[in-house]
């Protein structure tokens, strides 16, 4: 009898064991539901279900990786209100509202440093905390301030605007002209590329960081570019918020590499008080120091309290960063997108025509910048072939609408892919982009016959352009991008006309097979941010143009 009830009693354990998680599961889902039927004004966000208190959906964000949870999420509460996701103790806010996301964007826009940014140089690029401290204006002066300030902003705006912008994109140019040009690519003969990916990414990651830091970064670095892309790679589903230990123990030892490598580069090029060579009559770039822009900013950096060597090679890093992991993927895809159209690739190619060399001393880049596809087809990359994550912590309750209330101190998560899908904020913007599925890369999407000048109740605008090409103004997929948001809207745009302009102008590309492409593109939504990749190798043939 003792022995039937102790076997009874295991089997009523077990089942409760399995079934407590699921009743909870239960219980949590109608917690949610009920918050969000709530007549309530202002309330926080409800919490996600989930089947473990305390562990929350931290198992989840573990196990399958946040980018892959978080896009699970968003599918399944599509169209719903924010939303808490717990990774353990410490809490996430998911927004997909586009009016929402607008918020945030501006509270951030008004903010020095906020305390996101501060969570990636910390975590991601190991600054000290004297440095951090500096970032957040913990015992910093007005005049350190201000000097940070004007890094932040006034360089990027004496550097990457008007003249000097276009000088400096010159230069990339001659950059990545003579880089391509020395690949012995044939004229009439084609050369097969098997991994284009590949292949690309190092060409242009090396022909953005030479225009930026010099060409003596290679000889003081060679690996660079390898150990960049393993970094930037194990590094992407990282979210600001996350402990420490969620950076994975591989990144450390890769930025230690890193490091070292811009230290010494640091060391022979940028030593002393005066290396910057910034006065008007010196040249846009060096091969040793770099551009303009780095040797100011570097300069400059190195005079404020806490900016040692360690904070100044973690600045470098930053717009390493900036500089290539959303951009270099951008330009990738719309390279494989238009080599997969033979009709698209042929106009963008006669639109080039008109302001290349041939026509001119140098490729007229402002005309470049404005031509109507080349606009179209970037917008249409950026929405549907990244997937970017916008991280805001704001110290104090934020107001998102009537109805939502933001926690102060908690992360707020935004993704560009929610917006890039989500029918009903398009239809409202620009309903003219969906005559063809939102899910399909559509090149000639964002191009328009007559001026938009339509704000809808959305928070979305579509913007009115001497160029006559949509955009979403002012809650702009790119502006979550965060090429744009360190180097500017006018240097990131420029770098991708400027490359797509050179390989329309200069070669002709074609994807060599139609069909495994179309296999390889990576499901739209799967992944809620970092780095999209096609599922397998791309093959790509080039050949010069007889120009």
């Amino acid at each position: 009898m003792f022995d039937l009830l102790s076997r009874q009693a295991i089997l009523s354990g077990i089942v409760i064991l399995f079934g407590l998680p699921f009743a909870i599961f239960y219980i949590t889902s109608y917690v949610f539901h009920r918050r969000l039927r709530s007549n309530v004004l202002g309330k926080s966000p409800p919490v996600a279900p989930y089947y473990v208190p305390g562990v929350f959906h931290a198992f989840g964000l573990a196990t399958t990786g946040p980018q892959t949870y978080l896009a699970r999420l968003l599918k399944e509460y599509k169209g719903i209100a924010p939303f808490l996701v717990y990774a353990g103790p410490q809490p996430f806010l998911v927004v997909h509202d586009s009016k929402q996301i607008e918020k945030i964007v501006k509270a951030s826009q008004s903010k020095h440093q906020n305390a996101a940014n501060i969570e990636v140089f910390d975590k991601i690029y190991a600054s000290p905390q004297i440095t951090l401290d500096l970032y957040a204006g913990k015992a910093s002066s007005e005049a350190d301030k201000s000097m940070l300030e004007h890094v932040r902003f006034g360089l990027v705006e004496k550097h990457f605007t008007g003249a000097q912008l276009t000088a400096n994109i010159e230069n990339y140019i001659a950059v990545l002209s003579t880089d391509l040009n020395g690949k012995m690519f044939q004229i009439g003969s084609w050369t097969q590329i098997e991994d284009s990916w590949s292949f690309l990414q190092q060409v242009f990651t090396r022909c953005i960081l030479t225009s930026l830091f010099g060409s003596d970064l290679f000889k003081q670095y060679p690996g660079i570019i390898k150990d960049y892309w393993e970094f930037a790679y194990a590094t992407e589903g990282f979210i600001p918020g996350l402990p420490r230990y969620w950076v994975p123990g591989a990144a450390v030892q890769i930025r230690e590499r890193l490091h070292r490598g811009i230290e010494k580069w640091l060391k022979a090029n940028h030593s002393g008080s005066e290396f910057a060579r910034t006065a008007d009559g010196d040249p846009i770039w060096d091969e040793l120091k770099g551009s303009k822009f780095v040797q100011e900013r570097d300069a400059e950096l190195a005079k404020l309290e806490g900016m040692g060597m360690q904070a100044r090679v973690a600045e470098v890093q930053s717009i390493i960063h900036a500089s290539t992991l959303s951009l270099v993927p951008c330009i990738i895809w719309s390279i494989l997108e238009i080599s997969h159209r033979p009709k698209v690739a042929k106009q963008l190619t006669a639109d080039v025509s008109r302001y290349s060399p041939s026509r001119g001393a140098t490729y007229n880049v402002r005309e470049i910048i404005n031509l109507r596809l080349m606009r179209s087809i970037q917008d249409e990359t950026h929405r549907l072939r990244t997937a970017t994550l916008f991280a805001h912590i704001e110290t104090q309750d934020l107001v998102l609408d009537k109805t939502w209330t933001a926690p102060g101190g908690v992360p707020i998560l935004a993704f560009t892919q929610s917006v890039a899908l989500n029918t009903g904020t398009w239809r409202e913007a620009q309903p003219h982009v969906l005559k063809r599925p939102l899910h399909e890369f559509w090149p000639e999407r964002f191009l328009m016959r007559e001026r938009v000048n339509v704000k809808s109740s959305s928070g979305v605008v579509a913007s009115e352009a001497s160029s006559n090409v949509g955009s979403i103004e002012p809650m702009d997929i790119k502006l979550l991008d965060g090429c744009q948001r360190v180097l500017g809207k006018a240097y990131a745009n420029a770098m991708y006309a400027a490359t797509l302009a050179v390989l329309s102008n200069d070669f002709e590309l074609q994807i060599c097979d139609a069909e495994l492409f179309e296999q390889s593109l990576p499901p739209p939504g799967t992944m809620a941010f970092g780095i999209l990749k096609p599922l397998g190798e791309v093959a790509l043939r080039i050949r010069k143009r007889n120009l």
